[in-house]
């Protein structure tokens, strides 16, 4: 049932009483309210101050529906994900980010490579390959020489992450390019069986 149990109960209530929560409606639920403006109203008729309560709550939803909307479009206008079957498949910004995070920089480079070569863009895959194999070089070097712990080699990897997606990405694929979303299984598959064999040589060939 949709019925509001604040009305029989308002009905003991005084004419000031009711106005008071009608004044101060903010601090009173709508049920609340709208009891206290049906009450008021079976007593003494429209009034020009329920007339005006009404106007207040009912601008004040078309002003919260306003901004739901608002709301709804800045959340669409953010996101580049779309069904829309003529557009490309792609891994997005941050499928390429856990890779490089996880496995490295090169991983990234891997497929913000495939991702060019969907959206024809040749050029940008050279570049991407030579930064992702020369970034990867200059880290593990660096990691080497300066015996750097594994939670400072991650923030090599975010680095070249953010690198890869929002320079490399923005400049040759677009910043708001719409793209269908690519499944990472079959990436993280293979990236976890190169990397199997390169951890196995370094702990038992140390």
């Amino acid at each position: 049932m949709n019925e509001n149990r604040y009305i029989e109960k308002f009905q003991t209530k005084t004419n000031s009483e009711l106005e008071y929560i009608l004044k101060n409606k903010e601090k009173y639920n709508e049920k609340a309210v709208s009891a206290s403006i049906q009450v008021l109203t079976e007593r003494n008729g429209k009034t020009t101050k329920i007339e005006t309560v009404e106007n207040e709550i009912q601008a004040a939803k078309e002003k919260k529906i306003v901004q739901q909307k608002k709301v709804v479009e800045e959340t669409k206008k953010k996101s580049f994900l779309t069904e829309d079957p003529n557009t490309p498949e792609l891994h997005s910004k941050k499928v390429i980010m856990l890779f490089s995070a996880i496995f490295s920089t090169i991983f990234g480079a891997v497929l913000l490579m495939y991702n060019m070569k969907q959206t024809d863009n040749s050029k940008g895959r050279i570049q991407v390959l030579i930064f992702g194999i020369l970034y990867t070089v200059a880290t593990i070097v660096i990691i080497d020489l300066l015996n750097i712990k594994t939670n400072l080699a991650l923030i090599f990897n975010f680095a070249g992450a953010g690198i890869l997606t929002e320079y490399f990405w923005n400049k040759f694929i677009g910043k708001e390019f719409k793209y269908r979303k690519r499944s990472w299984v079959k990436p993280a598959i293979i990236s976890v069986l190169i990397v199997i064999p390169i951890f196995l040589a370094i702990i038992y060939g140390g």
